[in-house]
């Protein structure tokens, strides 16, 4: 009754202890459950794997539940890595709970899993699970060869994590066979993987291994040193079972150093950490320790009570049953490994009889396809040198074909180009000479009707002339192959000048104002003479046409940072949104007609935008149904 105190005592001082070590990784658990509740699929199963892992030292209870919830969600979607995660964290679980019949269970479930899904990083891991069980069980020698098994697959896949763990368990089992310094070489070479991955987890549980060998090896002060040194880093940690283990090894050198008292102190705290977690491995450990405390206190009946329930705890871990199914399991194991390597030589026997048949096919195939290929080489020897000869006549008729097809496309190339040139050439002039007519009716009254006839005949000619040169222009302009647009200085400052010059005329025939908005500095850009004057000249056309009598159509030019913007704005009727959907498509005519039934052929704004775009420009347009449009270029200055 007065252990049961005792220990109730302490447990209730460590509780508040452990609470306040465990905040630092209980709040990467409870991050980890956030990003849970958002998670999906195979994130959300490696999320609950990871709580689990990260609660294996904390709380098993929940450590086994979110093993189990992933183990679930990995089966529905039959997602291998997550079972294999899964079955591991399981079996880590309850091997920390010292269920070691249970946990090889899941661990030999999760080896074949990982055999079948030929994953040997998960295949390594489960190697050393299953080994540690063996050490637990001190079948050492079986635990080596499961930690050997593991390290030449760490090997293959170059994983200094698993190396570091088979280097760590191989030192255990060899101190379970009383060969320390075999044990010391592995446990140092597990530290020095350690120390170049910088894993402080890593080197805090190969710290207590080293000194376990220490006090082994009666040297209970290098022993005592180095625990003493490593448990503010199993604390910070929060490694529960790593932390029991310390406290019963530190107990260990006190009493190799004759000191009961604080041999029973830290044997105390270990129990008391036992109890909360449920560590029944470390439990027996502190028992038989106490056990040996008090004899030597010569406090014999306390020793032996103590000794009662180590024996008690010894057994409800390794009783003769849960020896006898760890045994089965692993025949079990070995079984059906068996079987499945025979039936894969079975398989690969049968395989290769079947390649055997196939090559004696192939090599029948063979001969077969040489009199065919030599048969054929002689036919095609033969038919090469004919077609040499039809090849050298057809690439003959084939360079005089392209030669001449080149000169077409330079003359038509000219062709266009004089085009362009004489028809832009000639619409200056014959502007002039209509409003030249039209200034000279209007100026001279007492012409009779004949000469007015006269003049306007030269006037309705004219009309038609810049009508057949715009319809020239047009068609030269859809028909030209796209080509990059000449690259020459051009002043748009003049053209506007020249545009409402041309215009004038036909403005004031529709008592339409135009006006210019614009300082007369000149402003460069780098484009093309004659498409630019088409550009604006399309745009001022089209206002025209559709601006009813008494309205005003303002050209503008601005300087916006290193462009020049020209915009042409009208009081026409604007456009509709079926207009805007279609205005610089070919051959569209817009809902709005033309006031004075001027000709429209639907191409004037599909070209404007072709050349501004050749130019490296940029159009646009705003309009207001009722109140007008206004069309916007803009191109870089030079």
């Amino acid at each position: 009754m007065r252990l049961l105190l005792l220990l109730s005592f302490f447990l209730g001082i460590a509780t508040s202890t452990s609470v306040a070590q465990s905040s630092l990784a209980l709040s990467k658990i409870d991050s980890l459950k956030s990003l849970s509740k958002t998670a999906a699929d195979s994130t959300l199963v490696d999320l609950y794997n990871q709580i689990s892992w990260d609660y294996r030292n904390i709380d098993i209870d929940s450590s086994i539940h979110f093993a189990e919830r992933a183990l679930w969600l990995s089966r529905e979607m039959n997602y291998l890595n997550g079972i294999n995660h899964s079955l591991n964290y399981l079996g880590i679980a309850y091997r920390n709970r010292s269920n070691y019949s249970k946990a090889l269970e899941l661990f030999f479930e999760a080896l074949k899993s990982s055999e079948y899904s030929k994953d040997l990083q998960e295949i390594s891991y489960t190697l050393i699970n299953i080994g540690n069980i063996y050490i637990f069980q001190t079948n050492y020698k079986g635990a080596i060869d499961y930690f050997q098994r593991a390290l030449e697959n760490a090997k293959i896949i170059n994983n200094e994590n698993i190396m570091a763990y088979c280097y760590l368990n191989i030192g255990r089992s060899l101190v379970g066979l009383e060969q320390y310094s075999e044990a010391e070489e592995y446990y140092k070479q597990a530290q020095d993987l350690r120390k170049a991955m910088d894993d402080l987890e890593g080197m805090v549980i190969s710290n207590v291994d080293l000194a376990e060998l220490y006090i082994k090896t009666n040297l209970p002060d290098k022993a005592l040193r180095l625990l003493e040194e490593n448990l503010v880093n199993v604390k910070r940690l929060n490694h529960t079972s790593t932390l029991s283990l310390s406290y019963i090894n530190i107990a260990r050198c006190y009493l190799m150093k004759n000191n009961a008292k604080k041999a029973r102190e830290f044997i105390q705290k270990s129990m008391v950490l036992n109890e909360a977690h449920g560590l029944k491995s470390n439990k027996s450990q502190a028992l038989h320790l106490l056990s040996e405390i008090s004899e030597k206190s010569n406090n014999y009946n306390q020793a032996l009570n103590y000794f009662k329930l180590y024996v008690a705890t010894k057994d409800s871990i390794f009783n003769e049953e849960n020896t006898r199914k760890i045994e089965s399991l692993h025949a079990q194991y070995q079984s059906e490994k068996a079987e499945v390597e025979t039936k894969y030589l079975r398989e690969q026997t049968r395989l290769n009889e079947v390649i055997i048949e196939r090559q004696r096919a192939i090599i029948t195939l063979a001969v077969i396809a040489s009199l065919l290929f030599l048969t054929v080489a002689i036919v095609a020897f033969w038919s090469s040198n004919e077609r040499k000869k039809l090849n050298a006549q057809i690439e003959d008729q084939k360079e005089r074909a392209y030669k001449h097809n080149n000169d077409l496309i330079d003359i038509n190339n000219e062709k266009n180009n004089l085009i362009r040139i004489l028809s832009h050439d000639l619409r200056a002039p014959i502007n002039n000479i209509k409003g030249l007519t039209e200034i000279h009716q209007s100026e001279h009254q007492e012409f009779g009707a004949s000469e007015n006839h006269t003049l306007n005949l030269i006037k309705s000619e004219s009309d038609r002339i810049l009508s057949m040169i715009s319809k020239i222009l047009n068609v030269e302009a859809l028909s030209a192959t796209p080509k990059p647009a000449n690259k020459e200085k051009v002043n748009i400052t003049k053209v506007i000048k020249d545009t409402i010059a041309s215009f004038s005329s036909t403005a004031k025939a529709k008592n339409i104002t135009i006006s210019g908005t614009f300082t007369e500095e000149d402003h460069y850009i780098l484009g093309d003479d004659i498409h630019l004057h088409q550009v604006v000249e399309n745009l001022v056309s089209n206002a025209i046409k559709f601006s009813n009598s008494d309205t005003t159509i303002t050209l503008d030019l601005i300087v916006v940072g290193r462009c020049v913007q020209l915009s042409v704005k009208d009081q026409g009727p604007g456009l509709t949104e079926d207009d805007q959907n279609k205005i610089f498509k070919k051959f569209q005519t817009l809902s709005a007609k033309p006031t004075a039934n001027e000709v429209s052929t639907g191409l004037g704004l599909s070209i404007v935008k072709k050349y501004v775009k050749q130019m490296n420009g940029k159009i646009w347009y705003e309009s207001e149904l009722g109140k007008g449009t206004k069309f916007t270029v803009q191109f870089e200055l030079i």
